[in-house]
């Protein structure tokens, strides 16, 4: 657990191992690329997939990443499809 401050408030979040960090990474992407292919069909998946990689590759990770993270990642990602 690391201890965030946000906005003068005090908030615990919970830590990942890094032995888990890849497996919730690909549990979001999987999930994102599900949504999107319900959404807007196969054929956009592997454009999806890139633009996720992308933005995760560009996001400014903190040295103990939590799964809210990744969430972020696919936030984003979903705001600019």
């Amino acid at each position: 657990m690391i201890d965030a401050r946000h906005h003068g408030a005090t908030m615990i979040v919970p830590c990942i191992p890094a032995t888990d960090l890849f497996s919730e990474a690909e549990r979001e992407l999987t999930a994102f690329l599900s949504a999107v292919k319900v959404i807007s069909g196969p054929y956009q998946v592997t454009d999806a997939a890139r633009q996720w990689l992308q933005v995760l590759d560009d996001v400014n990770l903190p040295n103990e990443p939590s799964e809210e993270c990744f969430r972020k990642v696919t936030l984003t990602e979903v705001a600019s499809l």
